[in-house]
């Protein structure tokens, strides 16, 4: 999508606020015009002794007075447009990204996501809103022309060709400056990136004496930065440079040819007033248009950055009904249906291989029945968490199907939600808050059984440990908790919900025996609960109704332990590197 096809689409949304813009700033650049022709007056009138001198300027006042009256009528259509804008831009971006299978990446690095949401959006909206300003400029400029040409052709001629020239020079400026900004935005993002990963690993860096080598090349990359904006900066210098000189020298060009007609008697004082007037007034809408033209080419630059967060052109500008509140209230519980309880859970063939390196899982096909507990295992690699994901819909799925109670499952991303199903990942993401506020993330507190979900999570004994209990904050990313406090506290958010489903990645694999013992005999004496769990932990797979043993992407074996230890070398190998004193013997 172009430049001018994104800045049109966005216009045909917002057409009332930018008509708003386009009439106030009309109606200011009408009234500065007519302020012009009463100082023209003015002059002329001089000579006599009448009252006149005095209503012009009068006039004059009251002309520029209403004309900065009116700024306030195009301020508002601004700020209405760009609020929209914003907005809009970074919804649609936001939805883009929820969009995508959970477990894949983002296209850029946090760093240069954040970049694009502040400063793209802010730069294209910016850049959008001169636009209406720009068509009245259009309008303006040939109004002015066309009455300059009635009271002295060959100067409003003259005129027209200085400020033709420099229009053409100063959209040449504006058009290195496009280059250069987009140079240096790259460059930002690269430094914001690179300051998260120093962030992120402080302790990688002490450990291996790496600091100032890491220091070293942020001052590289910052470096780098600092060439290319003085380089935008230089350009911006000589811009105003051109338009501030360049335009008062070709003014005296102007004035200089006009001498001999004012000499002459083919001009008057009023009409020399009028004429150095309208072209200063001219020579700024001059600046602006060319701007507006440089920034047109850019839009198209900032568009596609933005696109590829929304996930495409189209949808970046999807229009959505806005809601402009200033809090969101909390989530309502979840509403189960009848439909939603679960019965039965068909895998069929499901398959995903990992862009790049090819693995992942193959043809995998499993059934779950209400109240069963399910342990996925296998050896490190053998695609235990790539299962889950891919299931979840987190992976997108390149081949199988899922059925839930019979029926297909379409859109496993958006269906694998409570009050269907929950998920606690491998690595858990804790934010930054209190431990109620992670538990609760936006449910409202009347809506979850909060005591009940921190008791299955075997959370109390560390509860009563914290300073102020659930009120305790836990620190950027969970950083005041222990490994297992953190993998429970996720757990807790999960049993909050209580799904039908409950799918648990590795979940205790940072806890100690007695705990993990615990939490297992817990969420089993909860009635009906349905439990999907990646684990190679002797307590779960002791405990477990069907154990899936992968091995290299696929279903390799599945059925009871005590079957497995009799069938499977595989599983007579993994068994007995997690319990070795019982390697060999099947669980009782």
């Amino acid at each position: 999508m172009s430049g001018y096809t994104f800045v049109w689409r966005f216009y045909r949304m917002m057409l009332p606020a930018a008509l708003l813009t386009a009439a106030g700033f009309g109606l200011d650049l009408t009234l500065t015009a007519l302020g012009a022709a009463m100082s023209s007056r003015f002059f002329d009138a001089l000579p006599g002794g009448s009252p006149e001198p005095l209503l012009y300027a009068v006039a004059f006042l009251a002309a520029n007075v209403l004309a900065q009256l009116c700024d306030f009528i195009w301020q508002v259509g601004v700020t209405l447009a760009d609020r929209f804008t914003t907005t809009l831009l970074r919804v649609n971006m936001l939805l883009g990204i929820y969009r995508r299978p959970g477990a894949l990446p983002l296209p850029v690095t946090p760093g240069e996501a954040i970049t694009r949401f502040r400063d793209d959006v802010e730069e294209s909206s910016f850049q959008m809103n001169r636009f209406p300003f720009a068509a009245v400029r259009v309008g303006a400029a040939v109004g002015i022309f066309a009455y300059l040409a009635t009271i002295q052709p060959l100067l409003a001629l003259l005129s027209a060709a200085v400020i033709a020239a420099m229009f053409l020079v100063m959209r040449r400026i504006h058009e290195n400056i496009v280059v250069y900004r987009d140079q240096v935005m790259e460059r930002t993002e690269a430094v914001t990136g690179y300051l998260g990963e120093i962030f992120s690993a402080v302790a990688v860096l002490q450990v291996a004496g790496a600091v100032p080598d890491a220091l070293r090349r942020f001052r590289a990359i910052n470096r780098d930065r600092e060439d290319v904006s003085l380089k935008e900066r230089l350009q911006w210098g000589m811009l105003w440079a051109i338009a501030e000189n360049g335009f008062y020298a070709g003014l005296g060009l102007v004035i200089l040819a006009a001498a001999p007609l004012l000499a002459g008697g083919q001009f008057t004082p009023g009409q020399f007033a009028l004429f150095q007037l309208l072209l200063q007034l001219l020579g700024w809408q001059m600046w602006g248009m060319s701007e507006a033209v440089a920034q047109l080419r850019a839009m198209g630059v900032y568009q596609a950055r933005m696109a590829e967060l929304a996930g495409g052109d189209e949808a970046l500008v999807a229009r959505r009904e806005l809601r402009f509140t200033e809090a969101l209230p909390p989530d309502p519980a979840p509403v189960r249906r009848a439909e939603d309880t679960l019965h039965r859970l068909d895998v069929v063939g499901l398959t995903y291989r990992h862009p790049g390196t090819g693995r992942g899982i193959r043809n995998v096909s499993f059934t779950l029945t209400r109240g069963s507990f399910t342990v996925i295992t296998g050896k490190i690699g053998s695609g235990k968490t790539t299962l889950v994901r891919t299931l979840l819909g987190l992976l997108p799925a390149e081949a199988g199907e899922i059925r839930w109670n019979g029926r297909r499952v379409e859109a496993p991303m958006a269906f694998f939600t409570p009050p269907r199903a929950a998920y606690t990942p491998q690595v858990p993401r804790i934010f930054s808050g209190t431990v109620r506020e992670n538990i609760l993330m936006g449910l409202a507190e009347e809506a979850a059984d909060l005591d009940a979900a921190v008791a299955a999570a075997v959370l109390e004994p560390d509860l009563a440990q914290f300073p102020r209990g659930l009120e305790t904050e836990v620190g950027s990313r969970g950083l005041k908790l222990s490994g297992g406090q953190v993998q429970r506290t996720a757990a807790a958010r999960m049993f909050a919900r209580w799904p039908e489903l409950l799918v648990l990645d590795d979940i205790s694999s940072a806890l100690d025996n007695e705990t993990e013992a615990e939490l297992w005999r817990r969420l089993f004496a909860h009635r009906g609960a349905t439990v999907l769990c990646v684990s190679n932990r002797r307590a779960a797979l002791e405990q477990a109704d069907q154990i899936l043993l992968l091995e290299d992407g696929q279903l390799i074996a599945a059925g009871p332990l005590a079957e497995l230890l009799e069938t499977a070398p595989a599983m007579r190998a993994l068994w007995a590197a997690v319990a070795p004193e019982s390697a060999g013997r099947p669980a009782l």
